[in-house]
C-alpha cells in the first residue's frame, strides 16, 4: 500500500471533552461561520484526511499556486482550490492568529477555523485557469464565480462524532481494513450513478489486475433527474451481492460535490483514493467533463503532463454490448461497428424506469433495476 499524498495522513479529529469550556462559553465570543453542505463536505475530508496534506482551507499562496500550476506553494501535486468564501461583513470581523466557530448546515456547532489570513481573488482569472473557461455557461465556473468576494486561510478543528452514513469509512479505516483483507493493490472507482452493466465490466476487468475494489460514490449536491443517494448505494449492494466475489469489493462513500473541471478533476478523485489506500483509480473518457468543454481524453493525457502522483490510473473508454460478439466487450477487444453495440446509458435506463417500460438486461441487471423501481423517489425532483 503506497503512503498518503505527500507522505502524511491528516487527522483533524478531535475529542468535544477536550474543548468543552470553549464550547460552553468561548465558542459564543468568537466570530461564526455557518458552512453551507458544500464547505461542510470540504470540512469534513479535510478533517478526515481525504485532502490530504491539507489541513484546513487554502492561504493565498496555495490557492493561487493550485490556481496556475497544479501544485501547492511547496510543490506538492494538486489540482483544484479548496477555499472557504466569506462576504465582506464576515471578512472584516475574522483576524489572523483568532479562531471562528464553524457550524454545520442543521446549526450544530461543528469545530473551529484558526484563521491564518483573510484575502480577495480575482474569479473569473481564476476560473479561466481551474477550468479552462470563464464562460457562465459551465457549470463548475458558475459556482465558483457565485462565491462570495473574500477566502479565509486557516486550520480546521473538528469535533469527532459526525458520520454522513454506514458507508462513510475514512481513509484511516479502509486503509486498516485492506491490510486486514490483505490487499497490497485496490482499484478505487468513482460513480454518481446506480450501476449499469458498462460499470459492472470496467470494475471486473480493472479487479482482475488487483487485489481488490474499492467502490465509491460521489455523494454531494445534485440536480433534477439525478439518483438519490440511497438509490445509488443500494444499487451497489445489490450488485455486489449477486455478482461479486466475497471479501474483493468494499462499498464506500465520497461526500463531497462535482466540480465539473474535467481533467484537474481527474487528478483531484485520483488523489482522495490515494489517500483512501488505493494503489490504482479507473479514469474514464471525459473524467468530470461537462458538456463539450474538455477534449475526451484530456482527463487521460492529463497524468502523462503531472507524472508519478503515487497512484496509478486505470484508462477506460466506453464498454457496451455487442451483439454479435454476445457479450460485454470494449473497443479494444471488439472488431464490430456502431450497429451492433448497445452502449448503456444511465439517461436511458432511468427515462425506461420513469416511464414505467421494461429494461433490457443487456444494459442493467435486473435486481437493481427491481431495487430502482421500487424505491421511494428514486430521482431528485425538478
Amino acid at each position: 500500500m503506497k503512503e498518503p499524498h505527500s507522505g502524511h495522513l491528516v487527522d483533524r479529529l478531535v475529542d468535544p471533552n477536550n474543548y468543552s469550556d470553549w464550547i460552553d462559553s468561548g465558542a459564543e465570543e468568537c466570530p461564526s461561520i455557518h458552512l453551507d453542505k458544500n464547505l461542510f463536505q470540504d470540512v469534513l475530508n479535510i478533517a478526515t484526511g481525504r485532502f490530504s496534506p491539507l489541513q484546513g482551507f487554502m492561504n493565498r499562496e496555495d490557492f493561487l499556486k493550485t490556481a496556475k500550476d497544479m501544485t501547492l506553494e511547496d510543490g506538492t501535486v494538486w489540482p483544484l482550490p479548496v477555499v472557504l468564501d466569506v462576504d465582506s461583513e464576515k471578512a472584516a470581523a475574522l483576524s489572523p492568529g483568532e479562531r471562528a466557530a464553524l457550524y454545520d448546515p442543521g446549526g450544530e456547532l461543528l469545530g473551529f477555523l484558526s484563521v491564518d489570513e483573510v484575502y480577495k481573488y480575482n474569479k473569473e482569472e481564476t476560473a479561466q485557469d481551474v477550468f479552462g473557461t470563464d464562460d457562465r455557461d459551465h457549470p463548475g465556473v458558475d459556482n465558483f464565480c457565485r462565491q462570495e468576494d473574500f477566502l479565509v486561510g486557516g486550520t480546521v478543528t473538528v469535533f469527532e462524532g459526525y458520520r454522513y452514513n454506514s458507508h462513510d469509512l475514512r481513509p484511516a479505516e479502509s486503509r486498516v481494513l485492506f491490510r486486514e483483507y490483505g490487499w497490497d493493490t485496490v482499484v478505487g472507482f468513482q460513480t454518481r450513478n446506480a450501476p449499469h452493466r458498462g460499470h459492472e465490466y470496467i470494475q471486473k476487468t480493472a479487479l482482475e489486475q488487483v487485489d481488490g475494489l474499492l467502490v465509491q460514490p460521489k455523494l454531494g449536491e445534485k440536480k433534477a433527474g439525478d439518483y438519490q443517494d440511497d438509490v445509488i448505494i443500494g444499487g451497489y449492494e445489490e450488485l455486489i451481492d449477486h455478482y461479486y466475489p466475497e471479501n474483493q469489493v468494499v462499498l464506500s462513500i465520497f461526500p463531497s460535490r462535482m466540480r465539473y473541471a474535467g481533467p484537474r478533476e481527474a487528478v483531484f478523485d485520483a488523489i482522495v483514493r490515494k489517500n483512501q489506500g488505493c494503489t490504482h483509480f479507473i479514469i474514464g473518457r471525459d473524467h468530470a467533463g461537462v458538456g463539450d468543454y474538455y477534449d475526451g481524453t484530456a482527463s487521460h493525457t492529463i497524468f502523462e503532463t503531472i507524472g508519478d502522483i503515487g497512484i496509478e490510473p486505470m484508462l477506460f473508454y466506453h464498454a457496451f454490448y455487442c451483439t454479435a460478439c454476445d457479450g460485454m466487450c470494449s473497443r479494444k477487444i471488439c472488431p464490430h461497428g456502431d450497429e451492433e453495440r448497445i452502449y448503456p446509458s444511465g439517461t436511458t435506463i432511468r427515462e425506461q424506469i420513469q416511464n414505467g417500460e421494461s429494461t433490457s438486461s443487456k444494459m442493467i441487471r435486473p435486481e437493481i433495476a427491481s431495487h430502482i423501481k421500487d424505491a421511494d423517489n428514486s430521482f431528485v425532483e425538478g
